[in-house]
């Protein structure tokens, strides 16, 4: 678990900087907290009863598993947003578009109207804040209406959008049979030596997690953690994959930064 939180950290703050990893430690700190309090409140299992609250028990096993179960979650999102901020639309279509072009084409195309419709409602806002109706002022029917007519504007501009999009794909010749496309990306002999190495070390992880090395037991007792050599080779194997993206991305931009 601090394995991978941690490079999930730091890789997600070379990504974005010192202000996106403020705006993301606002939202991982307090669910990092929530998740690490409220699970040995809620759940009472374990041997180990360190004191009584309300009446129930608080217990080592429930809080530490709580706590692992927040940094496992915080990992997770932290590398979710990673991904997003590495894997663009383009990237996604060239991994996925000849395995399922049409699945791939609709995620694409979802994610992006994700995007556009925040900037549109924004855009519609200001617009109608300018001309004195502003869904946040008034009375309350007064800003539901107002809401309902941001809606409202929203719907069409969502339709029309949909129906330019139809057009602009028909005229591109997409679904034809023969119909090219254009990649700027080339799989060659460094991404194959890569993704071979990405394919062993998660390798050996996979067959480590299913032989039983690197678990924890918490309940009903914790058991301490076998530090064999097994163990300890699982655990720096996993630890250069985790890093793996870091000391690529640290990799180029030194090469970048040199041939400026």
């Amino acid at each position: 678990m601090g394995v991978t939180l941690i490079s999930a950290l730091i890789f997600s703050f070379i990504l974005n900087g010192g202000r996106g990893v403020k705006l993301s430690l606002l939202v991982y700190l307090p669910m990092f907290l929530l998740i690490a309090v409220s699970n040995p409140l809620f759940n009472h299992r374990g041997r180990t009863t360190l004191f009584l609250f309300m009446d129930n028990p608080i217990t080592l096993e429930a809080i530490l598993y709580g706590i692992c179960s927040a940094a496992s979650l915080i990992a997770i999102l932290a590398w979710f947003s990673c991904y997003s901020k590495v894997i663009t639309a383009d990237k996604f279509l060239y991994l996925f578009a000849k395995l399922t072009p049409a699945a791939a084409l609709l995620i694409t195309m979802t994610i992006r109207m994700i995007s556009k419709l925040k900037y549109q409602l924004k855009t519609i806002s200001n617009a109608q804040h300018t001309i004195g109706l502003d869904q946040r002022t008034g009375s309350l029917s007064e800003r539901v209406k107002k809401g309902m007519r941001v809606i409202s504007i929203m719907l069409s501009w969502s339709m029309e959008d949909a129906l330019e999009t139809a057009d602009s794909m028909k005229a591109r010749g997409y679904g034809l049979k023969n119909r090219t496309t254009f990649s700027l990306f080339k799989f060659d002999k460094r991404d194959g030596l890569l993704l071979g190495l990405i394919s062993v070390l998660a390798g050996i992880c996979f067959v480590g997690y299913f032989a039983g090395y690197g678990t924890m037991q918490f309940y009903p007792s914790i058991r301490p953690l076998n530090l064999s050599p097994q163990v300890i080779v699982l655990y720096i194997v996993f630890a250069v994959l985790a890093f793996l993206p870091i000391i690529i991305e640290v990799r180029e931009s030194c090469k970048w930064r040199a041939y400026k």
